[in-house]
């Protein structure tokens, strides 16, 4: 696995969190967002900074650095949603966390995603598919934790979080405009 770039890494937001005095969590911010783009919503850089600010629901007012660092979690996202590599990276701890805090992150992150797919305002129905994504991802979301750390809780946890990888990158490309996918590619020249 290709080691995560700085912008995803869960204790800088857990860090930006703590220092915002926030009641939310970092998982379930960027599943919120996630889950946003996945239902076809595009937001410009101001709009984003007040979303995140309200998830935050944080007492301090938000540091020009934290800005920054949202921002770039925002934009770091959406390319790697619409890119071509087929691959997102979930902000959930990482491997040195244990087993308990990375499953009830993940948990959080898939509250998040349901709860930003869900305030999208979107045309059509989902496919069969896509609405089993959003059941699972429930279910996920009521993860109970007090997990013994074992090779077999680790292997389950890595399982799930793959699914929940893949089955975003399915959703994002079912749901997202027409308009979206009928663009040809940028020209590099």
């Amino acid at each position: 696995m290709a080691l995560m770039p700085a912008v995803f890494d869960f204790d800088r937001y857990a860090e930006l969190f703590n220092d915002q005095g926030a009641a939310g969590a970092p998982s379930e911010m960027h599943g919120h967002l996630v889950g946003r783009l996945s239902a076809g919503t595009r937001l410009d850089h101001t709009t984003w900074l007040s979303l995140a600010t309200e998830l935050l629901d944080g007492r301090n007012a938000l540091s020009e650095a934290g800005k920054v660092m949202l921002i770039q979690l925002y934009d770091a996202t959406l390319a790697q949603l619409a890119g071509s590599g087929f691959d997102i990276t979930l902000l959930v701890p990482d491997d040195s966390a244990t087993i308990d805090r990375r499953t009830h992150a993940l948990g959080e992150w898939c509250e998040g995603f349901l709860g930003g797919f869900g305030l999208v305002e979107r045309d059509g129905e989902l496919t069969e598919e896509a609405d089993s994504v959003l059941r699972d991802f429930a279910a996920i979301a009521q993860v109970q934790t007090d997990l013994d750390e074992s090779e077999a809780n680790e292997v389950d946890f890595m399982e799930v979080t793959e699914y929940v990888r893949m089955a975003v990158l399915m959703v994002f490309s079912e749901c997202q405009p027409a308009s979206d996918q009928d663009q040809p590619p940028a020209s590099l020249h």
